[in-house]
């Protein structure tokens, strides 16, 4: 039992979990209003979409870390590996989006069916992620830490 309370009240996985569930349910109610449809839980698990997830769970443990140690090494190493996801989230799935637009030029030469294309985050999608991860560490620490 201490095992779990130790994680439940773990500040670094508070700051992370919290920003991925806010992400995820923000992401699901925008889906939902821009649709102007019924709000399903799942919308907020696809791919893209406003906040970016990733950038906002990344964010959450580098500022998590940075209010907890300082600037450490811990702290940089944490930043570099939010650095790659966050270019990962913009260009590479962009650049993914695109080769599947191509691809489905290509099926529909062949009567085929086209397959769902999905792009990366826009700056602004991780931008808003980047600052839901740096309130969820701040809240964190303010209030409970």
């Amino acid at each position: 039992m201490d095992l779990v309370h130790d994680i439940l009240l773990n500040y670094y996985f508070l700051a992370f979990v919290s920003a991925w569930i806010i992400s995820i349910v923000m992401k699901a109610l925008l889906h939902s209003w821009r649709n102007r449809k019924k709000f399903h839980m799942i919308d907020g698990f696809q791919n893209g979409g406003m906040p970016s997830s990733h950038t906002a769970i990344v964010t959450a443990l580098t500022f998590a870390v940075l209010f907890k140690t300082s600037f450490s090494d811990l702290f940089f190493i944490c930043t570099v590996f939010s650095l790659i996801v966050i270019t990962d989230a913009i260009r590479i799935r962009n650049n993914v989006g695109l080769q599947g637009e191509k691809i489905n030029e290509l099926l529909k030469e062949f009567n085929e069916a086209p397959i769902k294309v999905v792009y990366g985050h826009s700056a602004v999608q991780v931008i808003c992620g980047a600052i839901l991860g740096l309130a969820c560490a701040f809240i964190f620490k303010i209030v409970l830490f």
